[in-house]
């Protein structure tokens, strides 16, 4: 080809017409930026201070006008600033922008290291003060999220909250209930690895009648068949069983 004239010309004329081509697609970008700028970018859903402060940091560093600004990277930075979940981008004619933020839901604290939203999801916000505190192996996320929402039903009709979901390597469950009886004191309920929603809803219909026969509770053990061993608060530990009879009565440890 080297020694072929006209074959010389032919790709030096291409290269000479992709050259034009690509000068003339940077001017007319340069162009189209200003003719329509973004005049306005508009971001709503922001409820935190710390989301704000960094969303208004990020639009004054976006760079581009309203065919030329990469939507998909501006949409993903704004999903990286905090407590954001999602983020949607909506181009107005003539110039304006408005970014729709979605924002996480705080749930619990999850293995003391992030936050857990109320989709099961992860988010590595702090402080977690006010909220439960989630410890389970990694991957349980959304397993943990619904069963905090079961339990923490089931714990409303003896006037308690959830303070604390335990969850062992051997997937053993165990659940701390503020005490509605006993102050800042705290109740401890062991669930096991089978039938937990079913074992606390038992522990909560029995409780008016635990409380009557040995005080406020610390600790139960909720693994029995058809009762369960309870610890009162600062005394010896009692055993609690539960008759076909729905009756309950306390019996010694031996």
């Amino acid at each position: 080809m080297w020694n072929n004239p006209d074959a010389l010309k032919r790709v030096t004329r291409l290269i000479l017409a992709a050259t034009l081509l690509f000068a003339l697609w940077i001017m007319g970008r340069a162009a189209l930026e200003k003719m329509f700028p973004f005049r306005q970018i508009s971001v709503v859903g922001a409820n935190h201070a710390d989301t704000r402060a960094a969303a208004r940091q990020l639009t004054r560093t976006l760079a581009g006008g309203f065919f030329s600004m990469d939507l998909h990277t501006v949409h993903d930075r704004f999903e990286r600033l905090p407590w954001v979940r999602e983020a949607q981008l909506r181009r107005i004619w003539p110039g304006r922008l408005v970014v729709e933020l979605t924002e996480h839901r705080a749930a619990a604290a999850w293995n003391d290291r992030a936050t857990l939203n109320t989709h099961g999801e992860i988010f590595p916000v702090m402080p977690w003060t006010g909220l439960p505190r989630l410890y389970a192996p990694e991957g349980m996320e959304r397993e943990v999220a619904r069963r905090y929402g079961e339990f923490a039903g089931l714990a409303k009709p003896i006037g308690a909250q959830v303070e604390q979901i335990v969850v062992s390597a051997r997937l053993s469950w165990r659940v701390r209930l503020s005490s509605p009886d006993a102050g800042k004191n705290t109740i401890n309920v062991e669930l096991g690895r089978e039938r937990l929603s079913e074992r606390l809803a038992r522990f909560t219909r029995f409780y008016p009648q635990a409380v009557a026969a040995v005080g406020p509770l610390h600790r139960v053990d909720m693994r029995y068949p058809n009762g369960f061993a309870g610890e009162p608060s600062g005394q010896r530990p009692a055993h609690l069983k539960v008759e076909t009879k729905q009756a309950m009565k306390k019996t010694k440890h031996v």
